[in-house]
């Protein structure tokens, strides 16, 4: 079965006329009659029904369809795939990644990886944890920079650094007193968090469990700047990574916690067995093989200039 009939016959299924077929694909009405053909003759079946100048897939045509997609799509995987692999200073990569990291480590990195591969293109998405694991799973993007550990079967999951978490309280708040605080003592106080499905929340969630502190939250964000902005406001409490870059500048007051476990991991995700791209591949290599340290250096003395 030539693979120029199978196109001939998507497109006549996509737009149920042969003579629109064949403006599309700039061939004669009659050519794309003969094409369909030789798919019928050699499956031995009739797979449109004719009703003049229009053609309607029968059952046999839409289940053939279904069979054909597939295996154009993948043919069109195995030609990026030949593409990436003969050029590989071109391409894109898809990367997720978790909202907190979005207003310095993001930028810095993608900064850092274009003026060395500057043809390789970004498609970045945000969201919590679950959501930034959910599109790896779906194949919408070809690495995730998520914490904690998704702890699923088909995600390689490979850390990167950790960071201390911090309690963020309301300016002029003297309820952690000196010295670092532990969540019980402000189990008493209303809490700020992210939203469930975000990783930080995750932590929160587990810190307060082993605390034995049920928090009364009275507020559920999407991302880290609201959440300290709200605390900044008098709404509660938090537990949160140390402010960096510009929200040094205005961020509520906080302090170190001492409870067993206030921190989180940042790591790299990746689907196991699925093929990634030369660019995504590099880019992983990046940062866990040479420039991890490197960044994270860079966005700590960022931090220490904005303090």
């Amino acid at each position: 079965m030539e693979l120029r009939d199978l196109d001939v016959f998507l497109a006549c299924a996509r737009t149920d006329h042969f003579g629109r077929a064949a403006e599309a694909r700039h061939m004669s009405q009659s050519a794309v009659s003969k094409a369909i053909g030789r798919v019928e003759d050699e499956l031995g079946i009739p797979l449109f029904d004719r009703q003049g100048r229009v053609v309607r897939l029968n059952r046999y045509g839409e289940l053939f369809r279904t069979h054909v997609e597939d295996a154009m799509r993948s043919l069109d995987a195995g030609r990026t795939a030949v593409a990436d692999a003969t050029d590989p200073e071109r391409g894109e990569v898809a990367l997720a990644f978790v909202p907190s990291l979005g207003p310095t480590l993001i930028p810095g990195l993608v900064q850092k990886f274009r003026a060395t591969f500057p043809r390789v293109r970004f498609l970045l998405s945000q969201g919590g944890a679950e959501h930034v694991v959910g599109m790896l799973e779906s194949g919408q993007v070809d690495l995730g920079l998520t914490s904690p550990d998704p702890v699923r079967p088909d995600v390689e999951w490979t850390p990167l650094w950790t960071e201390r978490l911090v309690l963020v309280t309301p300016p002029g708040d003297t309820t952690p007193g000196k010295g670092p605080a532990r969540l019980r003592d402000v189990a008493d106080r209303p809490f700020v968090a992210l939203k469930t499905g975000y990783g930080l929340r995750r932590i929160t969630d587990d810190l307060c469990t082993e605390a034995n502190v049920r928090p009364r939250i009275v507020f559920e964000g999407a991302d880290v700047p609201t959440v300290r902005g709200l605390v900044g406001a008098g709404l509660g409490v938090a537990v949160l990574p140390p402010a960096a870059g510009p929200e040094r500048r205005w961020s509520p007051p906080e302090t170190d916690l001492a409870d067993a476990g206030a921190e989180r991991t940042i790591g790299i995700a990746r689907v196991r067995g699925r093929y990634l791209p030369v660019a995504a591949q590099r880019l992983r290599e990046v940062l866990i093989d040479e420039h991890v340290h490197l960044l994270r250096a860079t966005f700590d003395a960022f931090a220490s200039e904005e303090r």
